[in-house]
């Protein structure tokens, strides 16, 4: 008997080695699964209906040197993570200069499915549980019985219902066609707005390329026409971006519900172009006339940005239509410097007068 009640207490210890061992093998699985890209940058984005995409992709082996968003993938190829990573150290995505799509995300968001929903959360670079960058602490995405994208609404940290930086709290979407989308938007009182509070766009036709890529937005009525969003010669309908090969927003233009090149109202400008280095680095923002050519908006005509060999954005500087620096937000040039034996902390900001 003694030996029997020895044999069975091996039997489930062992049993307990297989469960451990099999759940444990269980989840080295599905970690395995999951797959990881890397981007020096991610493609700029005018709503957060747009997903997340990446753009001038990166190995592995490059990424341990230099700035870069590694977005992380599930089995089922869905997005669960982004990461603004130096290394293996997370940083504030701040140091991308502009023209990347990170204003709903942070240093790292984490990216979590339950049936129709995707919540996600929001990470300092420091590791603490935050808001984005539109002031929201938590983004929760409804998706319809196709697995469109249809709505989002925006919390705060007492998990209720919350104005992002732009008086937005809720937006909906209905999908018109293979790659259109209707948006409009409602703050926490249940009040319809505009896309920001200087862009008076109220019902936005977004439309998109099959790769994701917005080819237009524009002003809309309840019968779906084109409506300038502003009643005198600064009113726009239609905003229009223009990309290169590497998925780099290279300029843009508005135009009015005639589809005519006109200068629009928050920029005072009839668009803008945009400069890159090899990197993919936003290096030059120029604002442009009706010819396309250089033109003063806000008290500047254009923009320089300066990068170091890490893609850390170390000066802003401001120009005016003769190439003479000019002060724009009380300095004509800001500079931003890093701790050289650890990259990962903050940047000092010196500014010019």
């Amino acid at each position: 008997m003694k030996k029997e009640i020895t044999v069975l207490k091996n039997v489930t210890v062992y049993s307990i080695y297989f469960i451990i061992f099999y759940v444990c093998s269980s989840f080295n699985s599905i970690k395995n699964n999951e797959h990881c890209k890397y981007y020096k940058h991610l493609v700029f984005r005018e709503t957060p209906y747009a997903p997340v995409k990446g753009r001038m992709e990166i190995s592995k082996e490059r990424s341990k040197n230099e700035n870069h968003y590694k977005l992380t993938f599930n089995e089922e190829n869905k997005l669960i993570l982004i990461e603004y990573l130096y290394g293996d150290k997370q940083i504030s995505r701040k140091r991308a200069g502009i023209m990347d799509g990170f204003r709903n995300i942070y240093s790292k968001t984490v990216i979590q499915y339950q049936e129709n929903l995707e919540i996600r959360t929001f990470f300092s670079s420091n590791g603490r549980r935050c808001s984005n960058g539109m002031n929201v602490f938590k983004e929760v995405y409804e998706y319809n019985k196709y697995g469109k994208k249809v709505g989002v609404k925006f919390y705060n940290e007492s998990n209720q219902l919350t104005n992002n930086t732009w008086n937005i709290a809720e937006y909906v979407w209905e999908h018109v066609g293979e790659n259109n989308v209707i948006e409009k938007r409602k703050n926490k009182n249940d009040e319809y707005v505009t896309m920001r509070p200087y862009y008076h766009f109220y019902t936005t036709l977004y439309s998109y390329s099959k790769e994701g890529l917005l080819i237009s937005m524009s002003h809309i009525n309840k019968d779906k026409s084109l409506i300038n969003d502003r009643i005198d010669k600064y009113g726009i309908a239609i905003d229009k971006p223009t990309y290169d090969k590497e998925w780099n927003l290279i300029e843009f233009k508005f135009y009015n519900a005639k589809n005519e090149l006109t200068v629009g109202s928050f920029l005072k400008s009839a668009g803008g172009k945009i400069e890159y280095d090899s990197n993919g680095n936003c290096i030059k923002y120029t604002t442009i006339n009706l010819d396309g050519k250089r033109m003063l908006s806000r008290g500047k005509a254009y923009d320089i940005y300066k990068f170091d060999v890490f893609g850390n954005m170390v000066e802003i500087a401001h120009f005016d239509m003769y190439n003479k620096p000019v002060k724009y937000r009380g300095n004509s040039k800001v500079q931003i410097i890093y701790d050289t034996k650890d990259l990962s902390r903050k940047g000092e900001i010196q500014t010019f007068k």
